[in-house]
């Protein structure tokens, strides 16, 4: 998997390729924590590239809900390929999660290209 992070004006973002699973999930955990102490309103997950999420990858999203609540940070994922897309929904994920197809870029002050 890569990923790969940057902080922009308005949000903290993640870009995700490849498979995310039990063996990167140290890594994205590390990475939501930074992101919670940004004090950035929005983390954007980009998952146009990510081809697989495993029950873990999910779970390190999860665990750190409560922080994000907490600190009042959106947490938004986009561009979910259909398979992805329907390991979200099968498990209810779209109900408790933000799950756009795409993001206006000047909403957020990022180019998501």
């Amino acid at each position: 998997m890569e990923l790969y992070h940057e902080i922009k004006a308005q949000a903290y973002v993640l870009i995700l390729s490849g498979n995310l699973d039990g063996n990167n999930t140290g890594e994205i955990d590390n990475i939501l924590k930074k992101a919670v102490k940004s004090k950035k309103k929005n983390v954007l997950v980009d998952c146009r590239n990510l081809k697989y999420i495993s029950s873990a990858g999910l779970g390190v999203f999860l665990s750190n809900l409560p922080a994000f609540k907490e600190k009042a940070i959106n947490l938004i994922f986009y561009g979910l390929r259909p398979g992805v897309r329907k390991v979200f929904s099968y498990l209810g994920l779209d109900a408790i999660l933000t799950i756009k197809d795409n993001l206006e870029e000047e909403q957020y002050d990022v180019a998501l290209t």
